[in-house]
């Protein structure tokens, strides 16, 4: 053998993704030790900063310093107050002006108004931006709030909550590091629990008073205020009763109207009929303002507005307006301060706006009102599926995408990561698409867009989102008498609601899309139920899965399609793994090995990513049947299949860098062996994973064994 060439049990030094220093030396007589650091992931800044126009407050904000203390135990402080009184720009001005202080960061989540759900999407965020790889995430959420403790005990961080409205919510982002504090928005929900179980502190905004609501508008208003009339501009701010959000759109109307025109809008104020019953009361309503600025709109721009409020999401692109209106229209609405546009698309400056916007859109014929919504749901729909089409290619699905893209514009230009990050930031649109669609009993919409979404949940698994829409959308294909979507979303929700402990739901679902698939003419749709019967079984019934399995992989040959190559390689793969774990390897053996060919010779080309899987579950399927030569050979290809890859998979790469140490270990090759096992321990630590603490262990106990003296008969 060459001096040059590996031994059958080694494996060549790597410097790939290396952080920090390196040695690369022979052999080294005497201790040697270094010590470095663990990379950590940047500091998080999630919270916005606060408008440029922010005024007073200071009571609050010198209120909320009063519980800064660096050696207590993290607080929580709870902000009410009615939509509007400005405790969005409080809680940001606070953490732009106490940025230095915590020094662990900051994070914010907004919880979506009007949907159940706890705090594990927060929780699945805030563990990602702190180092957490999403991959290394344990699969059972009951676990995350642990992680999240263990993540941030050294941290001094700032968590900035909107929109909860249980205390469970809040209490599941409450971190453990000392001198860190929780900020509270509260627009009503009963919180009250927070105070008494929890010891939380308390506050309600108050209005501006007249000062500080003039300097606010004199702040908006481009024209110096002593040119309006003085009584009418005494009105205004009377009207507003220094609600910031009234003083904001008053002030957007005087600028508009140039100087002068504080008498004109006093006037339309003061003749105003209706009143939004939100906010205020008889001194002082929004409706006052939100009418009097729609009253100024031309009637395409009030007619664009009226369709908006007929939106079920908080945020909508120009595509989906464009639909309804037109840009000139649009750029009427953003200028009136009733839109607002940001990087991430458009939306209405306040909730209320969007609430008085679709008060008036049911003063319609309920007909066209249906028929607007539906075209903008048609161009929403159309951009859903071009990007679930880049991020998940030509797979398996219900929705006929052909037809539903013919003509239609790709507004991503065939880039997939673009089409990723348009799905992530779509999260809480699609959600209330999927749900608004199911309330106003458009039920081929809500299915295809619950199975379309999925493009984001099977990447991102936000299992609350994936469970609410999943569900609504199987029940709306059972409304329009749609088995093969009803099957296809039914097999897909039972994954969410498993991994929710939701046991009996899930079970009701597959086991229903089971019995459907058997009268649908699609052998490649009763391929995938069965597979998704194989995963639902898997951990409790082995011989089950595998029979699952056994039956996908007959449906996926049966069908001819070229998209059933990769669906029968999938179903060998997770069979060989529940034949395993079944204590069956030498069966497990040749699956695997099977389904590492068919992934490296796709029709679409090789999927070296889950081949690198499939070669680790065969390196410890070769290890658990005793051919450990074998054994090392799979998972050393697995280890360089990882290391090629463009995308990071640092769970995966640890856990084949973990299964070989142990068949190392067996074969005596206690260097070797140590090498991986630190690699695996590098890697599981990078992404945050709890196995890291097992390795660790495992490791340590090798090294002390290392340095215990040989005995006398030794």
């Amino acid at each position: 053998m060459s001096a040059d060439a590996p031994g059958p049990h080694e494996t060549r030094n790597s410097q790939r993704d290396n952080r920090g220093q390196t040695v690369q030396a022979g052999s080294i007589g005497g201790g040697v030790h270094f010590h470095s650091a663990p990379d950590r992931a940047p500091v998080p800044r999630q919270v916005e900063p606060p408008t440029p126009y922010f005024v007073n407050h200071e009571e609050c904000q010198s209120w909320t310093r009063g519980h800064m203390d660096p050696d207590a135990p993290p607080k929580v402080v709870v902000y009410g107050g009615p939509r509007g009184i400005g405790k969005t720009e409080l809680l940001r001005m606070i953490s732009y002006t106490t940025g230095d202080y915590f020094t662990g960061g900051q994070l914010t989540f907004r919880y979506a108004r009007g949907r159940q759900e706890d705090g594990a999407a927060a929780l699945a965020q805030f563990l990602q931006v702190l180092g957490v790889h999403r991959s290394a995430l344990p699969e059972d959420p009951g676990l995350w709030p642990g992680a999240y403790r263990t993540h941030t005990h050294d941290r001094r961080l700032l968590v900035v909550v909107e929109g909860a409205w249980e205390p469970a919510q809040v209490r599941a982002l409450v971190p453990s590091g000392r001198g860190s504090l929780v900020l509270v928005s509260n627009d009503g929900a009963d919180l009250r629990e927070l105070k008494w179980a929890d010891h939380a502190r308390t506050t309600d905004l108050r209005p501006l008073d007249r000062a500080a609501s003039l300097v606010l508008m004199e702040r908006l208003v481009a024209h110096p205020l002593a040119e309006e009339d003085p009584g009418a501009l005494e009105r205004l701010l009377e009207v507003c009763g220094g609600l910031p959000l009234a003083l904001v759109l008053v002030s957007g109307q005087l600028d508009a109207g140039g100087p002068g025109s504080a008498a004109a809008l006093v006037a339309r104020v003061d003749g105003a009929r209706r009143m939004l019953r939100a906010i205020g009361d008889d001194q002082g309503n929004l409706d006052v303002f939100f009418r009097t600025a729609y009253e100024g709109l031309s009637p395409r721009a009030a007619a664009l507005y009226r369709a908006l409020g007929t939106w079920p999401g908080s945020r909508f692109d120009r595509r989906i307006a464009a639909r309804v209106g037109d840009a000139g229209a649009l750029r009427e609405l953003v200028t009136a301060r009733l839109v607002k546009e940001d990087g991430d698309g458009l939306g209405f400056e306040h909730d209320l706006l969007r609430v008085h916007a679709g008060e008036l859109a049911e003063e319609e014929p309920e007909r066209g009102r249906r028929e607007r919504l539906r075209l903008m749901l048609d161009a929403y729909l159309a951009s859903l599926g071009f990007a679930e089409r880049l991020v998940r290619g030509e797979r398996l699905r219900v929705v006929d995408l052909d037809r539903l893209l013919e003509g239609e514009e790709d507004p991503f230009g065939g880039d997939a990561e673009l089409a990723r990050g348009w799905l992530s930031r779509e999260r809480p649109t699609l959600v209330a698409v999927v749900l608004g669609c199911a309330d106003a009993g458009l039920h081929e919409h809500t299915w295809r867009f619950a199975e379309l979404a999925t493009a984001l949940y099977l990447e991102e698994r936000y299992l609350h989102d994936w469970e609410a829409t999943g569900t609504a959308g199987a029940d709306a294909a059972r409304m329009v008498g749609n088995a093969a979507a009803e099957a296809r979303l039914g097999a897909l929700v039972s994954r969410p609601l498993r991994d929710l402990h939701k046991e009996d739901l899930a079970r009701e679902r597959i086991l229903r899309a089971v019995e459907l698939v058997e009268d649908v003419e699609d052998e490649l749709l009763r391929g995938s139920v069965w597979e998704f019967y194989g995963r639902f079984l898997e951990k409790d019934d082995p011989a089950g899965a595998i029979e699952a399995y056994d039956r996908s992989v007959r449906h996926n040959r049966a069908s001819g399609s070229p998209h059933a190559v990769r669906g029968t390689a999938l179903a060998i793969l997770f069979r060989g793994a529940a034949r395993l774990a079944a204590r069956r390897p030498e069966e497990a053996v040749a699956d695997l090995e099977d389904a590492v060919g068919r992934l490296l010779a796709l029709p679409e080309g090789p999927d070296d990513r889950m081949a690198a899987r499939a070669r680790t579950a065969l390196g410890r399927a070769y290890h658990a049947a005793g051919r450990d030569r074998e054994a090392v050979a799979a998972l050393n290809l697995a280890v360089e299949g990882f290391s090629a890859l463009t995308a990071h998979l640092g769970y995966y790469e640890a856990e084949a860098h973990e299964a070989l140490a142990e068949v190392l270990d067996g074969l005596g090759a206690a260097g070797d062996a140590r090498r991986h096992r630190a690699e695996a321990l590098r890697l599981f630590r990078e992404v945050g994973s709890p196995r890291a603490q097992a390795v660790e262990e495992r490791a340590s106990g090798e090294r002390d064994r290392a340095r215990e003296p040989a005995g006398p008969g030794d």
